[in-house]
């Protein structure tokens, strides 16, 4: 199996328990050609080296209740996490290696570089499901990553969550937002590297090609830096 070592590694976070969306995340990584190194606040490691960084969904973060001072402390904050992928994220950014956010991961790469969170999106007449399928329609930011990419206007994805970015950090570019112009996608390129993220799930939408893609931009972007 000599080819798997011409595949990338790519470090992906996640929680203590659940494999479901790693199994997904794996999965399609391997699909566009990566291969994965898992790291969990219970998992030791030995070093932190990576062609790319993915940090996936998961428990809230700690930031959103200290910004929403109508909030209270929930026992789902998980501040071990909190630090590792704090860590990770930052030797990424001072290495130049590519960063994909989902969900959970997303809105830390918003707060690392000093955007702000919404802690709950469910009010004031939202309409919301929490389900792995696709049945919210975005609209994607023309001349971003997503429409030079997935060369669409419009995207149907799933919702699993209730924070939300609120407000994105001044380096970053808008790439998606729904009806309630709430922020879905966000992204951060420069000729030197490209660090994005979106607030759903693709790793559930695996076999819809256009989900299948963004993971193709992120394993794409990290063999062209190999190569370079």
């Amino acid at each position: 199996m000599s080819w798997l070592h011409h595949r990338p590694t790519i470090i992906v976070t996640g929680p203590k328990k659940g494999f479901v969306s790693r199994f997904f995340i794996i999965f399609s990584l391997f699909l566009c050609g990566a291969r994965t190194k898992i790291i969990t606040p219970n998992k030791p490691y030995d070093d932190l080296d990576m062609d790319g960084l993915l940090i996936s969904g998961g428990n809230d973060l700690y930031n959103a209740f200290i910004e929403d001072k109508t909030c209270k402390i929930e026992d789902v904050i998980s501040y071990e996490r909190d630090v590792l992928e704090y860590k990770l994220l930052n030797k990424a950014v001072e290495n130049n290696k590519p960063v994909f956010g989902i969900c959970r991961g997303y809105q830390l790469i918003n707060i690392f570089f000093g955007g702000e969170l919404c802690k709950d999106i469910r009010r004031d007449g939202y309409d919301y499901k929490y389900t792995p399928l696709p049945w919210k329609t975005i609209s994607v930011t023309k001349g971003g990553i997503l429409d030079t990419c997935l060369k669409t206007s419009s995207l149907k994805i799933n919702t699993l969550h209730h924070q939300a970015v609120q407000k994105l950090p001044e380096s970053f570019k808008l790439e998606a937002v729904d009806k309630y112009n709430i922020i879905q996608s966000i992204s951060k390129k420069d000729e030197n590297n490209l660090i994005f993220g979106v607030q759903w799930h693709p790793e559930y939408l695996f076999y819809k090609k256009q989900h299948l893609k963004i993971f193709k931009i992120f394993v794409d972007t990290v063999k062209s830096k190999l190569k370079n």
